[in-house]
């Protein structure tokens, strides 16, 4: 086991992880879960096989001790301290453990765990700019009785997704080159070979796989403000083929504000002032028969009766991890990334849809139906009324109604009871 490749070291110590982690809720002690450990690390006196090799438990106890600053570690063995002394682990980027991830902050001070900085100056970004509602979207998620939206900060920004997204990406792309130069370093003698120096030939992590960026690139496809198809493609056409890279800045935190509800704005059945089709594909309606002879109907229906692109559907929202593989590294290239670039962003949503790499939810195509039509309607908004993002932003909180008015008008909209009809 000690010579595995390194994804299966990862695997287990993210398992001796897990077994901390669920004994630890089993009314364990920590104490206890080290003295465990410390028995597994000593397998010569187990009446039962071993299902940890004692060096990955060493490494364990290793990472606690470089997540305290090198001082106070697990020592295992019977006449060892068995603490965590502080120490936590989890999610590299959450931001429920507090302002500063201290012990992050301590392992990437050691030169076995440097490349995880990123990672910590990426949390901190997170933790930074989650109250800047400058950041944030204005347009609401669901409609109204009256056929209104809410106009007020909600989630993040098409901008800042793409920002997060291009830092995602960088990180990853750097962890490559990095593992490249330090497999170099090693083949050429310039340090020594040891296990560790092997693990770090490989890369450590990889955040953005492209199974993961298929589902982010389905999901901007569908807003306002992407300007193209595959926006999220294009992103990381930019970073891994063009060669740039967008370092995680410094943000000052801002405190908590008040989120301010400007009002709602008109938009009837996103079909008030700029019509949407959301998912329909006239183009693949019409080809689909050649291209697709195989399948049942060349087009789909919604369970509210709209007419879309083909779909398939999943127990879960699905993304086919070998075909988005295919297409990321080996379809999308530069000459395909021009082309699309003239492309009404929401065509590359309903591509994978049609293609099949995408599967919906069953019973859930309305939903994504209506994601859709909800993008699309604003971005014909901005089209018609020639605004660029920023004017668009401030177009819907001046032509916006008051909550009040918004309330009344739904009063004025419910239907009537038939006092009759109760009486009888």
């Amino acid at each position: 086991m000690d010579s595995a490749p390194h994804c299966s070291a990862l695997k287990r110590l993210a398992f001796a992880l897990s077994i901390v982690y669920r004994l630890y809720r089993r009314d364990w002690t920590s104490d206890d879960v080290w003295t465990m450990l410390g028995s597994l690390a000593e397998p010569s006196g187990l009446p039962f096989p071993n299902p940890l090799a004692p060096s990955t438990i060493t490494k364990l106890s290793h990472i606690y001790r470089a997540g305290n600053g090198g001082v106070c570690g697990v020592v295992l063995g019977e006449s060892g301290a068995r603490a965590a002394c502080g120490s936590r682990f989890g999610c590299a980027f959450c931001c429920v453990s507090g302002d500063r991830d201290k012990s992050m902050e301590f392992m990437v001070q050691e030169e076995e765990y440097v490349h995880l900085k990123p990672l910590n100056e990426f949390r901190n970004y997170l933790l930074a700019v989650q109250w800047d509602m400058s950041r944030r979207e204005l347009v609401g998620r669901t409609l109204s009785d009256a056929g209104y939206t809410r106009i007020q900060a909600d989630t993040y920004a098409f901008s800042e997704r793409v920002t997060m997204l291009r830092m995602l990406l960088s990180i990853d792309a750097n962890e490559r080159d990095r593992a490249e130069v330090h497999s170099g370093e090693l083949a050429s003698g310039r340090i020594p070979d040891t296990e560790q120096n092997r693990e770090l030939c490989d890369p450590q992590f990889e955040f953005v796989t492209p199974q993961q960026l298929v589902a982010i690139d389905f999901f901007l496809s569908m807003h306002h403000y992407a300007p193209h198809a595959f926006p999220a493609l294009a992103v990381w056409h930019d970073v891994n083929v063009l060669g740039r890279r967008y370092a995680v800045p410094h943000v000052e935190p801002r405190p908590k504000p008040e989120i301010v509800l400007h009002g709602w704005y008109p938009v009837g059945q996103y079909d008030r002032d700029a019509p949407a089709i959301g998912l329909r594909d006239f183009d693949a309606e019409q080809w689909n028969r050649y291209l697709h002879p195989e399948r049942p109907s060349r087009y789909a229906r919604t369970t509210g009766g709209e007419q879309t692109v083909y779909f398939e559907e999943a127990s879960q929202f699905e993304v086919d991890a070998q075909a988005a593989c295919e297409f990321v590294t080996c379809s999308y290239d530069t000459a395909f990334m021009l082309e699309t670039q003239n492309r009404e962003a929401i065509e590359s949503a309903r591509f994978w849809l049609n293609e099949g790499i995408v599967k919906l939810p069953v019973g859930m195509a309305q939903r994504y139906q209506d994601m859709a039509k909800r993008g699309q309607y604003f971005s014909r908004l901005a089209q018609r009324l020639n605004l660029t993002p920023q004017e668009l932003d401030a177009h819907l909180v001046s032509n916006c109604i008051s909550d009040g008015e918004h309330q009344a008008r739904i009063r004025r909209n419910a239907p009537q009871l038939d006092l009759f009809a109760i009486a009888a």
